[in-house]
């Protein structure tokens, strides 16, 4: 009797559990089952393997950003003057090479006649010499502050220097064009490479040595060469060589048109 109890048990189990599969979902998997269940690897069919075609991933390449547009900067000005007054009186590096030039020009001119002569500026203009500083002519001193402020640059030295641009077709130079081009001296333009930016130093070293020389002679009543002992008052074929020299350098460098420009902040390149 308990055999077929049991018997009947187990028969029904199956079909309770087949008649039942919400039940079956329901119950909790045995943590065994967790552990040492493997999950079967599944493999590819030959027909499978054979219609497998890898996939290409096509990337379209990054277009490049276009290049940001650099805003032309604002117009530099051009250098100012010491004190900033070029732009209240326009004093600007072309007058001072004019007012170089004529410097140069009158300190050659001052040294020849004072080594002819033996008199200074000052004596061979009759002015009173020898005296202090203060009992100067009014005229004098103005005259020789201004000199000393151009020197510097204190009035004004607007503007910028610009020089010729240089090419093949400028160093390159034709033969049989003259006797400069024989020379190997370019025919057309300045003989030597002397610009306008040489001529405006060259110029307030003339300004600087009128101006000091001028002192000078006032106060010793001597004159440029007189105040560095150099002889005087002898004719021109004996004067040092080294001061017909500068003489003749303080001439040509004059009179010489330098190369390049002075622009401002009104003109162009």
């Amino acid at each position: 009797m308990a055999q077929s109890m049991l018997l009947s048990s187990l028969s029904g189990h199956p079909l309770a559990s087949k008649r039942d599969p919400l039940l079956q979902s329901l119950r909790p998997t045995p943590f065994s089952h967790l552990i040492f269940s493997q999950t079967p690897r599944k493999e590819l069919s030959p027909s499978s393997s054979s219609s497998f075609t890898p996939t290409l991933a096509v990337f379209k390449s990054k277009a490049k950003a276009p290049p940001k547009k650099l805003e032309k900067d604002a117009k530099a000005k051009v250098e100012d003057g010491i004190f900033g007054t070029s732009g209240g009186i326009g004093f600007t590096k072309q007058n001072e090479l004019f007012v170089g030039r004529v410097a140069m020009i009158g300190f050659a001119a001052s040294l020849l006649g004072e080594a002819i002569t033996g008199k200074g500026i000052l004596a061979q203009l009759n002015l009173e010499t020898g005296i202090p500083i203060y009992e100067a002519e009014p005229l004098l001193l103005f005259f020789i502050l201004f000199t000393l402020l151009g020197a510097i640059g204190a009035l004004g030295d607007r503007g910028q220097f610009v020089d010729e641009t240089a090419g093949l077709e400028k160093a390159v130079i034709p033969p049989g064009k003259g006797f400069k081009s024989a020379l190997g001296l370019k025919e057309g333009g300045p003989l030597f490479g002397f610009t306008k930016a040489n001529e405006l130093f060259v110029g307030r070293l003339a300004q600087l040595g009128i101006a000091f020389s001028l002192i000078g002679e006032i106060i010793t009543g001597k004159g440029a060469l007189a105040q560095l002992n150099i002889e005087t008052g002898v004719p021109i074929n004996e004067i040092e060589p080294l001061l017909l020299f500068n003489i003749a350098f303080f001439f040509f460098a004059a009179i010489n048109p330098g190369t390049g420009k002075f622009i401002t902040d009104e003109e162009e390149a």
